[in-house]
């Protein structure tokens, strides 16, 4: 198996790969997570960390969480894990595809008895990883104001998401503020006024 080849697993409690600079960030482990493979064999997972996929049709997939397992064969992407997020996997003949709500995020095809992942060679991946981070006032504007929570939610979902340098702790945007403001509604019959004569 190649190295921008990725498995479908639905047998896999995590993805997992044994290639380390597919990583845009990755945390060591301070105590090694023992994984039981197919075959019963026990390895230990190293490092746990997020990877960009640059797909064969130009699209660009975020995983996280995947482990990192040098001694494993190539990359696994567990589809239990892409569930928890709302994904859904749906297999056919020809093909595995996972949707996240009406939109087709990516296509495996199947070939033998194995559902594979093609995505470009390692050095367009790493394109994405040597973007600079930006205040998270700034990326809040220009996503549209979204919150933090669905912020993390697209970081996950999609490739090319600008990062930030700094986690909001009570960031209060204006314009957010004064988009929630509301006037009270004016009356709509006039006050009547009687004149004493």
């Amino acid at each position: 198996m190649g190295k921008s080849e990725w498995l479908v697993d639905s047998g896999a409690s995590s993805h997992m790969t044994s290639v380390r600079d597919k990583f845009v960030s990755m945390k060591e482990l301070k105590t090694p997570v023992r994984i039981t493979i197919a075959d019963g064999k026990k390895i230990d997972a190293v490092a746990i960390g997020t990877v960009g996929l640059k797909l064969m049709d130009g699209t660009s997939v975020t995983l996280s969480d995947v482990l990192y397992i040098p001694e494993v064969e190539g990359s696994l992407i567990s589809v239990a894990k892409l569930t928890e997020k709302d994904a859904v996997a749906l297999f056919s003949k020809n093909k595995c595809v996972f949707r996240y709500g009406d939109a087709t995020v990516m296509e495996a095809e199947r070939c033998g008895n194995v559902y594979k992942l093609k995505t470009v060679g390692d050095e367009v991946c790493h394109a994405a990883t040597t973007s600079r981070k930006e205040p998270w006032a700034v990326v809040h504007a220009r996503l549209g104001h979204i919150p933090y929570k669905r912020y993390e939610q697209l970081l996950t979902m999609a490739d090319g998401v600008p990062r930030i340098a700094d986690e909001p702790s009570d960031h209060v945007c204006a314009g957010c503020c004064m988009g929630k403001m509301r006037e009270d509604n004016f009356s709509r019959s006039p006050e009547k006024t009687v004149k004493s004569a």
